[in-house]
């Protein structure tokens, strides 16, 4: 098939790999990038075919869940470490449904909180969690 489609076929399938991020079509990637290596040595568009089946397979059965899994434990760390961090009130969105909606600054950016006790703008909270993209808050408890 010759080094060019391989060569190609790496670079469309890490293209896709950054639009649709998965996990998978990286592998296909780094398939293709062997093959046009491979490519110089063998001319059989059969065998090279074979050979970026296989590779496709075992790179998809055998890395993806690995990878998956320590970028999963990588955001699990980022949401544990930021519990219990306090954050300010800056603004306030909804008092009037049962989940309070608030905008507060964490680390210099805007983000939406959400609580189901009410809070004052310029309030201090706490970080309880994480839903989705919004952090869930909660009063600070007063020490005696």
């Amino acid at each position: 098939m010759g080094e060019l489609f391989w060569a190609i076929a790496t670079a469309v399938f890490a293209i896709l790999e950054i639009i649709i991020p998965g996990l998978v079509t990286i592998w296909l990637s780094i398939a293709a990038l062997v093959l046009t290596g491979m490519s110089f040595f063998i001319r059989s568009p059969v065998v090279e075919v074979f050979i970026f089946s296989v590779l496709s397979v075992i790179f998809v059965i055998f890395t993806r869940p690995v990878l998956k899994n320590y970028i999963e434990n990588k955001k699990t760390n980022f949401n544990s470490k930021m519990i219990g961090n306090e954050i300010k009130i800056e603004e306030i969105l909804n008092l009037t449904s049962s989940k309070k909606e608030y905008e507060v600054k964490f680390k210099g950016v805007i983000w939406k909180g959400i609580s189901e006790e009410v809070f004052k703008k310029d309030e201090i909270a706490r970080i309880k969690g994480f839903e989705g993209n919004r952090i869930i808050l909660e009063k600070l408890k007063k020490e005696i």
